[in-house]
């Protein structure tokens, strides 16, 4: 055993919002680095120094992490909790290897060839095929033998990751959407502002309420987008693909009544979609105040700030439909390869990115939402109530945004269906019937 002692110089430039340092150099064997964000209120260049002694084994396993390459501030929090991940455990070696291409591509050339890294991002989209071809290693097990339960996460994140009764990732973060909206529109509309409580009725009623068409202001924004209609359809009592995905339901009754509630906002000319206002995404149009409400997740919140800091706005769950609440969450796990040579060590770097600590940081961060239920009544969503919002999302109604092994022709297709009644006036009932024609024909050649 030797003693080594490991210096950490940060130069941090940052500005009037949270700013990050680059990545530090790649770490040697028996060097430590840490990389930490620094909040500031002005314009100043911190410099400081931190000192630790560290016994470090004169064994030490390897295993290699990765993920998508993220903006730098989430790259410089991942960094600094790899750190200490590293002080507390100095036996393990953990070599990052974030992927700045495509990263699906990447992640699945690597599994075919058995190369890939003990431990990588797995989104909840990509998990039905990954978990079907048993690429995956069960961590049921070494949950167990940690004393870490799946009632210490939100039910629905861990409950996305597990198949076949085997739990395969952790939730590292999340997204919901939450119904967004400009509060001086509704006050010169003379309305009192949504509650968690409001119900189609209200959000229908409100758009009408908030539009005015002369002056390019619409009530709603109902893009023709997968990532958003999917919500009124399970308010609707109904579902997208049946519970083990081996058929569309989106021809159903209850989906067809959702997509006609849902596009007859743009067909009465209360609501609209963003080509109608020439921009691409309806954050943009939200920002510069006209569209009244749309729904979105906490990735608009960074972005107001930024690009409309003048917006004033507000956030709630989205209404209650006919059969209740509904939601979709939008997650990320850490899982491990069934090829990594240390498992164990790959597990205790995940229980450890994935503990509370750490999940605390991830939420104060303010980059995302963390997936441990006991931070719900954290501080820090008691002073963010846009992101307590988006956070409350998750426990009541929420579905994952993943439609089984053909998720992509799955969405491709709503998307089309959507498009097709707004553009060429199809029936939503012959569009949607058109759109589970295909679906299935999908499923059929992935058997």
């Amino acid at each position: 055993m030797k003693k080594i002692l490991t210096a950490l110089s940060l130069l941090l430039l940052a500005g009037l919002v949270l700013s990050a340092c680059q990545p530090a150099a790649q770490p040697t064997p028996e060097t430590i680095v840490q990389t930490v964000e620094v909040p500031v209120t002005q314009e100043v260049i911190v410099t400081e120094v931190v000192t630790q002694e560290v016994e470090v084994p004169a064994e030490r396993v390897e295993i290699r992490l990765s993920g998508w390459a993220a903006n730098p501030q989430e790259t410089a929090l991942l960094e600094s909790l790899l750190y200490k991940f590293n002080v507390a455990n100095p036996d393990i070696v953990v070599k990052y290897e974030p992927i700045t291409g495509d990263y699906w591509q990447a992640i699945n050339t690597m599994v075919a060839t058995g190369e890939e890294p003990d431990v990588y991002y797995m989104d909840i989209f990509q998990f039905p095929a990954f978990a079907q071809n048993q690429v995956l290693l069960p961590l049921d097990d070494y949950m167990a033998e940690s004393g870490v339960s799946r009632e210490e996460f939100i039910p629905a994140l861990i409950d996305a990751f597990t198949f076949e009764g085997a739990t395969y990732g952790i939730p590292k973060d999340f997204n919901t959407l939450g119904l967004f909206y400009n509060r001086d529109l509704f006050a010169a509309a003379g309305l009192d502002e949504p509650t968690d409580d409001w119900t189609w009725d209200e959000l229908r009623a409100a758009a009408e309420a908030t539009t005015d068409s002369a002056n390019n202001i619409y009530g709603f924004g109902v893009p023709a987008d997968p990532g958003r209609f999917p919500v009124f359809v399970f308010q609707n009592g109904g579902r997208i693909m049946s519970e083990d995905f081996s058929d569309t339901l989106l021809d159903s009754a209850e989906a067809v009544a959702a997509a006609e509630f849902y596009t007859n906002f743009r067909k009465d000319s209360v609501g609209a979609i963003p080509g109608d206002l020439g921009e691409g995404w309806q954050g943009t149009l939200f920002g510069k105040g006209q569209l009244a409400m749309v729904y979105e997740g906490g990735w608009l919140i960074p972005y107001l700030k930024e690009q409309f800091p003048d917006i004033n706005y507000g956030v709630v769950n989205p209404p209650a439909g006919p059969a209740g609440e509904g939601n979709l969450i939008f997650t990320v796990a850490y899982v491990i390869s069934p090829n990594s040579k240390n498992p164990e060590a790959a597990w205790r770097l995940i229980e450890f990115l994935t503990n509370e600590e750490s999940q605390t940081a991830v939420l104060t961060s303010g980059f995302a939402l963390p997936s441990r239920i006991s931070l719900q009544e954290h501080e820090y969503l008691a002073n963010n109530p846009a992101s307590a919002a988006i956070f409350r999302g998750a426990l009541t109604g929420a579905h994952p945004f993943m439609w089984g092994i053909v998720g992509s022709d799955v969405n491709d297709q709503m998307g089309k269906a959507l498009e097709r009644v707004y553009v060429e006036d199809q029936p939503v009932a012959e569009a949607l019937a058109e759109a589970a024609e295909a679906i299935r024909n999908a499923i059929q050649q992935s058997q």
